[in-house]
């Protein structure tokens, strides 16, 4: 296991290196630069003065050259300077990461708790109210985009409860009430429809288990039926769904831009589309870098969990 381990780290070094080469490549085919979207609404600007304002920002030197001088500053440690906030790089990340972190986990958590006895219950049960009532609301879930639902959240939470998110940022250390106001409506907003996702998968994975020969025998022993269920059946089902979970994490933390943006979180989401239309180079691509390597290694441990999940599974 170990040297599996080892090896998936060392081949992930490649990986992140294309990546970081086609990010850097498609952000300088992007018509403009920084310079040019600040100075889309000016007037009768100095060309000049703008071709000295583009090489203080490095912006004249050829792409493989910024290219390099990026990669080096990312090994010594030095990320570079965001363009638009004039703050260090990770700096900023490191301000917004732990926003879209905690946000992502308590939403995957919510869709867990969620899930998990919806979904066994609908495939035990199958044919039943029960199977029809999950089938019915996990559809909702996929159906319902985020936006409405969070829409829907702050205009009623005002209008009969009087209630509003805090539009700055609340540590759990510092002030927990606050901190669960905060982010509990957007956890639920985005849990609902990782629910659903993970409602079917469960749902499809625990019919085809407890149609094998070794759930049938667990019966035909006279196990008791809970123990057939969640011992056998719900535990080989599971690998399918923790592959999704670990989809679902990476995309939850980089992706919840709107979810971010209606309820007033700076995270990690809404840094980075803010980044991309400023044309925030070094934001992006350090962005970027820490969306990539923590999606790798998320599969990584959704690997490594599959072992412990069904003893089958060897890696050498």
């Amino acid at each position: 296991m170990q040297r599996y381990i080892i090896r998936r780290l060392v081949l992930m070094i490649p990986s992140i290196l294309v990546i970081t080469v086609v990010t850097f490549g498609l952000l300088r085919i992007m018509p403009g630069d920084f310079i040019v979207a600040q100075m889309s609404e000016a007037r009768g600007v100095d060309e000049e003065q703008v071709e000295i304002w583009r090489a203080e920002l490095g912006l004249d030197e050829p792409a493989p050259v910024q290219y390099f001088k990026w990669l080096g500053g990312i090994v010594t440690g030095d990320w570079g300077t965001s363009f638009w906030l004039n703050q260090p790089v990770l700096d900023v990340i490191g301000r917004a990461a732990p926003i879209s972190l905690q946000l992502g986990l308590m939403s995957v958590f919510i869709a867990i708790l969620i899930a998990i006895p919806v979904g066994v219950s609908s495939a035990v049960f199958q044919n039943t109210w029960l199977d029809y009532v999950g089938r019915s609301i996990s559809i909702s879930g996929l159906s319902i985009p985020n936006f409405f639902l969070a829409t829907l959240v702050i205009i009623y939470g005002a209008q009969w409860f009087g209630w509003f998110p805090p539009q700055t940022y609340q540590s759990f250390f510092s002030n927990p009430w606050g901190n669960i106001q905060q982010f509990l409506p957007g956890a639920i907003v985005l849990g609902a429809t990782l629910s659903a996702q993970n409602m079917r998968m469960i749902r499809t994975t625990m019919l085809e288990t407890q149609r094998e020969d070794y759930v049938r025998t667990a019966r035909a022993k006279g196990l008791n039926e809970m123990n057939v269920i969640f011992k056998h059946a719900f535990r080989n089902a599971l690998i399918p769904v923790v592959t999704l979970l670990g989809f679902q994490i990476a995309s939850t933390i980089g992706g919840s831009v709107i979810v971010e943006t209606v309820f007033g979180m700076n995270g990690v989401g809404r840094t980075y589309v803010d980044a991309v239309l400023q044309r925030d180079y070094p934001l992006v691509q350090g962005i970027l870098l820490v969306l990539v390597t923590a999606t790798l290694v998320g599969n990584l441990v959704v690997d490594i969990t599959y072992s412990w999940l069904d003893p089958r599974i060897r890696y050498a």
